[in-house]
């Protein structure tokens, strides 16, 4: 590996420029950032496209997330350390990393202060970027060479470590059963997948009928099926020919106009079960004396701790959780950062669980 040296970045840089959520997005050329203390820079090959990205920064941000306009977009990466500064000390130019999209004041840790990559940072949709050091996190490439994974498969990674974080934060055991509900998203499709090669047993709840299937065909036996039928009791009926449930994740996104499932999920908990909230619903009416008869314990999950990402890591490195099409997680397209508006669309139709759609500003 060669030294870390800033002089090995080019001048300028191209990256995919938003300027506001009512223009077309534009690839620009802009001088290239320089590692200060505590930063790193680092060069993205594949970085992911989420399905409701073309709702956040283009047609009018319909879903108005506080972004600051004009930003690059994209939070999430994983790419090559292309430059760092005096004070680093694990990582050197070269090195494969995940990017993380979260960015917390390092002498705030217990106060609610982050920023977000694409959001209110510049993103991961650009030949560089520049980030906090501790939003690096090294991959082991010689593990993912041993185990025969493919580098831009561990793009899933983006996917996989945000329902793990809910896993983690109440406590899902092999052996136990989880009702994930929606189950056929972008987050609660790659929640199956994890809670599999956490060596639980999984009940998954959608509309989707098809890619119900494509989960259970995962593996037979330990995936089951619920349909939602937007009927309480008739929901809770279905769950219950399952079995007891011990932990029920929710990822129901913020447009969801009937959350009925949600309260099927915690009626369906056993006493002393968990139940893990990571959805963006605004309201909810919570089975409030079921929760206090079973005992049950609600827990709010925002994303993931770094330890609970630096794990999620090793369940990928060690091949432990199984990735690329032959394991159901396939990547539909790759795109460059010219063909920014095309990708947004075709993000929006054809991601989804098990599915994604990429930018490769550096693709090898």
């Amino acid at each position: 590996m060669s030294s870390p040296n800033s002089a090995q970045l080019p001048s300028t840089y191209k990256a995919l420029v938003f300027e506001s959520a009512s223009i077309n997005p534009k690839v620009t050329s802009l001088p290239s950032p320089r590692p200060g203390p505590g930063t790193v820079i680092v060069k993205p090959l594949y970085s992911w496209v989420f399905n409701y990205a073309a709702d956040i920064f283009t047609n009018g941000n319909p879903r108005n997330y506080p972004i600051s306009f004009p930003i690059i977009g994209g939070g999430n990466a994983i790419g090559r350390v292309a430059a760092t500064s005096a004070d680093t000390r694990n990582l050197t130019v070269g090195d494969l990393v995940i990017v993380e999209p979260i960015i917390k004041e390092r002498d705030g840790a217990h106060l609610p202060n982050t920023r977000g990559l694409g959001l209110s940072d510049n993103g991961t949709w650009a030949e560089l970027v520049q980030i906090p050091l501790e939003n690096a996190m090294r991959v082991d490439e010689a593990a993912l060479k041993r185990n025969g994974i493919a580098v831009k498969d561990v793009a899933f990674y983006a996917q996989l470590v945000v329902p793990y974080g809910g896993f983690r934060d109440v406590g899902l055991t092999a052996g136990g059963t989880v009702l994930i509900t929606p189950a056929t998203g972008n987050f609660g499709g790659a929640a199956v997948h994890v809670a599999l090669a956490m060596g639980a047993r999984v009940i998954a709840m959608g509309r989707n009928e098809k890619i119900l299937a494509e989960l259970k065909a995962l593996a037979p036996g330990r995936v089951d099926t619920v349909v939602f039928s937007g009927d309480l009791e008739a929901d809770v009926a279905s769950i219950a020919k399952y079995g007891p449930v011990d932990v029920f994740q929710d990822l129901t996104p913020p447009m969801a106009t009937n959350t009925s499932h949600i309260q099927a999920g915690i009626l369906s908990v056993r006493t002393n079960g968990r139940v893990n909230l990571m959805g963006n619903v605004k309201d909810l009416e919570i089975p409030y004396r079921a929760v206090v008869y079973r005992g049950l314990r609600i827990q709010g999950t925002l994303m993931y701790t770094r330890e609970q990402a630096l794990d999620m890591l090793k369940l990928i490195e060690t091949g432990t959780l199984k990735l690329g099409p032959q394991a159901g997680l396939t990547t539909k397209r790759v795109f460059k950062l010219e063909d920014g508006v095309a990708a947004l669309e075709f993000a929006a139709k054809e991601a989804g669980a098990g599915r994604a759609v990429y930018f490769a500003p550096n693709e090898e």
